[in-house]
């Protein structure tokens, strides 16, 4: 008989969520003095039951890679020597440095990815006390896609007109990192929770949220990343975050990020294709590109643009139906809302998995 997936009895592991005016957090709170950690073996064994099944979306243009893939396209440029270091080996990127000394700029030819060389990067997260064990399975996009906008014209609070707005160059950037989280009780063996990174927060479900919300190979939670922004969901569809409306009466107007996911061809076997990169009770160290302390890409951002800018963004992509309800004034409002979502001044670039609260078990949640 095929082995299904079941969940533990996990009232006292409960996720603590912590809220406050930025975010709320899931952090790690079940201690006992009693608890012991997974053998290595266990580890293994976990990792190939519920490994994850990650489907890319059918239109997805950079598709996941593998670091060594990634890197084969890069230069590694010191900004205080002058100096550049052309596809440089995982094992060359500098450990220390001055404040943004380092970063890694990537060619042309290299933002598709290779999906033939992906995997996923495991992180097994457990501290003494602790019931149960947080499997990160790290995925890695050597280039972040433009976002998508949803936008309704109201009129009186009716809609009216729809459309789909591609916002380039708003949400492009040079290196990506997203992740699934699969919580596994120490004892039983069985999933306790799942989190699901979507950009700088993410999804947290935990006992009966677990099998409402997912569907599962035998074992495996199968899971979605977004076209162009790999944020990872539960299953198939637009998955509307960010959600605004501005007016109504007489005239506003709707919007959300749109996140795309579906079904494709191109499926990452989690619990084939990876790499356990750090466990630490079990002497498995991170590898020196997971400790490497500056960006996956340049410093700062490519999409520092003006409300007045986007606005004209937003107005030629909408096209004539659309822009009727998107009189200059309203457009650069919209702007100004849309702004915050895809300019950060950290936005080009990330930081590698290491540097991420998430590491260690402190999961931000919308």
């Amino acid at each position: 008989m095929e082995e299904k997936h079941i969940f533990t009895d996990a009232v006292a592991f409960h996720p603590q969520v912590v809220q406050s005016s930025v975010r709320g957090l899931v952090t790690p709170t079940a201690i006992t003095t009693t608890a012991k950690p997974l053998t290595l073996d266990q580890l293994q064994k976990v990792i190939k039951l519920y490994g994850p099944i990650l489907n890319l979306h059918p239109d997805e243009k950079y598709v996941n890679t593998s670091i060594e893939e990634f890197l084969s396209h890069c230069v590694l440029v010191d900004k205080k020597a002058k100096s550049r270091v052309q596809a440089p080996k995982a094992d060359q990127l500098p450990q220390r440095g001055g404040d943004g000394q380092f970063y890694l700029d990537l060619a042309l030819d290299g933002k598709k990815g290779d999906f033939s060389t992906a995997k996923a990067y495991v992180r097994a997260f457990w501290q003494s006390g602790m019931p149960y064990t947080d499997l990160q399975f790290w995925f890695f996009n050597a280039y972040n896609g433009p976002g998508t906008l949803h936008i309704d014209g109201l009129m009186m609070d009716s809609i009216t007109s729809s459309g789909d707005i591609n916002v380039a160059p708003l949400g492009e950037h040079v290196g990506d990192w997203e992740m699934c989280m699969v919580r596994v009780d120490n004892s039983t063996l069985k999933i306790i929770s799942i989190w699901l990174s979507q950009h700088a927060k993410g999804q947290f479900f935990t006992g009966d949220q677990i099998d409402r919300a997912f569907k599962f190979q035998g074992t495996q939670p199968i899971i979605f990343s977004s076209r162009n922004g790999h944020a990872n969901f539960a299953h198939a569809g637009s998955n509307p975050t960010e959600s605004k409306k501005i007016g109504g009466i007489p005239a506003g107007f709707d919007f959300f990020v749109r996140n795309d996911t579906a079904t494709s061809d191109h499926k990452l076997d989690c619990s084939k294709k990876y790499e356990l990169i750090s466990a630490d009770w079990v002497g498995v160290k991170p590898p020196a590109w997971m400790t490497y302390p500056f960006r996956w890409g340049p410093e700062g951002t490519s999409t520092h643009l003006s409300p007045s800018a986007v606005a004209d963004i937003v107005r030629a992509a909408a096209g004539d139906e659309l822009s009727e309800f998107l009189p200059l004034a309203a457009g650069t409002i919209l702007a100004g809302e849309i702004l915050p979502h895809f300019v950060k001044s950290d936005i080009n670039g990330p930081t590698s998995p290491s540097r991420h609260g998430s590491w260690m078990g402190i999961y931000p949640v919308y």
